[in-house]
């Protein structure tokens, strides 16, 4: 083998020079790459442990609510008894309030996320007192029952008002069986 010329020594050179600059560009390229993945794989990783943390304390929060619907639960009874409950209880209620029953709507049972509900319209005469006695003896959460529709309006005699409202109740259905059927959840 011959040796190089002073001119083909320093070709070499600078072609080893650039191959050696070539291949460390590649390799800082791959490790900023690297560096990058690494960085948003922490990122996510944070996010994820954040939300977590999140989901644990909203768990803590809960747990009152819990309790609660543990120690309260939504009556079990088939359609036609809760409306016969609901229209018990919204009849007895308006008499002990002294209101007059002008009209009474049975309304169909409905589907809600908390489940199934019936209701209904009804529309009373009587002195606002009667009213405000009647709303708080009817809309009772330990009963699931709520005041969906409220609308009053002044009578021709005053103190009394026309109230108009409708009056749901809350239950979980019974099986064809007859025994309670699994619980909704919300």
């Amino acid at each position: 083998m011959r040796t190089l010329a002073p001119s083909e020594k320093n070709l070499l050179l600078i072609l080893g020079g650039a191959v050696f600059i070539a291949l460390n560009m590649m390799g800082f390229h791959a490790f900023l790459q690297t560096k990058a993945g690494v960085q948003k794989a922490m990122l996510k990783s944070k996010s994820e442990l954040a939300s977590d943390r999140s989901w644990v304390n909203v768990g803590s929060a809960l747990k009152p609510a819990d309790t609660w619907i543990t120690t309260h639960p939504m009556p079990r009874m088939a359609p036609d008894d809760a409306s016969a409950q609901l229209l018990k209880a919204e009849r007895d209620e308006a008499e002990k309030s002294g209101l007059k029953i002008t009209e009474e709507n049975l309304l169909p049972t409905q589907q809600t996320p908390y489940g199934p509900t019936v209701a209904v319209s009804v529309k009373l005469s009587g002195p606002f007192e009667g009213v405000v006695k009647l709303l708080f003896a009817l809309q009772s959460p330990t009963a699931w029952r709520t005041i969906e529709k409220l609308s009053l309006k002044s009578d021709a005699q005053p103190p009394n008002v026309v109230a108009d409202l409708e009056l749901h109740q809350y239950f979980q259905p019974l099986t064809p069986a007859g025994s309670p059927s699994q619980a909704p959840t919300p």
